[in-house]
């Protein structure tokens, strides 16, 4: 009496190629929602960078008589001389909890990359430089000028539209928006 081998349990190579092809549609589908998924996510890991910068200012000016902080806008081809006390971010508000990390954004680190040029992803605004918030002056083109108040004060935003086609602005109250 001859034994008979059992059948072997397989996949026929469509069997797996159609396995392969679905797998394969389903990634294509979900490559546009993870890379969605993933830019917001990196907006706002930004814009949480720059409310930790906006909580190192306001400390900074609780410590220094109601004044910001004198900021060089360019460190790499600074617009202040030495004798203006202007400082980066990091040497101004590191005191105050301003980390390397904190000075990264995400979508500037993928292009333009202006935290290997200018040693962080946003930009003082000038404007704010040495400011007494008490009394925040603004003077137009046409020395005409208009007190704000903190909510509508410019500190930072970044260095470049980043963030789909706009740019994330820090105001002196702490509050970040998106600008476009």
């Amino acid at each position: 009496m001859m034994n008979n081998p059992k059948p072997i349990a397989a996949f026929t190579l469509v069997e797996l190629l159609v396995v392969f092809a679905i797998i394969a549609s389903l990634v294509s589908l979900l490559m546009p929602t993870i890379t969605t998924v993933r830019q917001k996510a990196n907006t706002l890991a930004c814009v949480s960078n720059m409310r930790q910068i906006g909580i190192s200012a306001q400390l900074y000016i609780n410590d220094h008589g109601s004044r910001t902080p004198i900021i060089e806008p360019w460190p790499a081809q600074p617009v202040y001389s030495p004798s203006d006390g202007a400082q980066t971010i990091l040497q101004a508000l590191g005191p105050y909890g301003v980390t390397t990390a904190v000075l990264k954004c995400p979508s500037d680190l993928a292009g333009p990359n202006y935290f290997a040029k200018e040693g962080s992803s946003y930009q003082w605004f000038p404007m704010a430089n040495g400011q007494n918030t008490q009394a925040i002056k603004q003077v137009w083109m046409d020395n005409q000028s208009q007190t704000l108040s903190m909510s509508r004060l410019f500190l930072a935003f970044d260095y470049s539209p980043v963030h789909n086609g706009g740019s994330n602005v820090l105001f002196g109250d702490g509050h970040v928006a998106s600008e476009n």
